[in-house]
């Protein structure tokens, strides 16, 4: 059985107009449909969902993800898949099931890179001037930091120690650990 997801705004929107509520309609119970007749690759004509978590088109951080239930017939997927994305998928009409947990939208590594995110906002100019000394601009190495969290199953050690060194020489490595 396919599993579909929805990432949103964080007051439960969509990222595209900002007037579909799926926090709402998993609250209600609320079957969801979009008023036109669906469309392949016109994505004014359906509500957009995704088979992969972490492809939820037009998404960002920070967000809400839910699960998904199709009513009627989904398009895309298989031989055929939209434009958008090979994990895209199109409904008319839809029923919300679930909220998961948000950093499941930023892929395998999500859970981290979220801890990784909330740290940040706590960063202290301190810590922000060490960051300067130890590699360049601060938002430099959080982004190579953020990126390298993101991509760690991916990478080597060895490249995960390369991209993260900047917060270990400032005496952050357990950010980054």
């Amino acid at each position: 059985m396919t599993t579909y997801f929805k990432a949103t705004r964080v007051d439960g929107t969509d990222f595209q107009s900002g007037t579909i509520d799926y926090a709402a309609a998993l609250a209600t119970g609320f079957e969801l449909r979009h008023p036109a007749k669906a469309v392949r690759n016109r994505p004014e004509t359906y509500l957009s969902v995704s088979v992969e978590p972490a492809d939820c088109t037009g998404f960002r951080w920070p967000c809400r993800l839910f699960r998904i239930e199709p009513v009627g017939r989904v398009i895309g997927g298989g031989k055929v898949p939209l434009n958008a994305s090979p994990h895209k998928r199109a409904l008319s009409a839809l029923r919300v099931v679930e909220e998961l947990p948000a950093w499941m939208a930023l892929g395998p590594n999500g859970q981290q890179l979220a801890a990784f995110i909330e740290r940040l906002r706590t960063l202290t100019p301190e810590q922000a001037r060490k960051l300067v000394a130890a590699g360049g601009a601060a938002g430099g190495a959080a982004g190579g930091a953020a990126g390298a969290i993101l991509v760690r199953d991916l990478i080597t050690p060895e490249q995960y120690a390369t991209l993260v060194a900047p917060f270990v020489t400032a005496g952050l490595g357990e950010w980054v650990a």
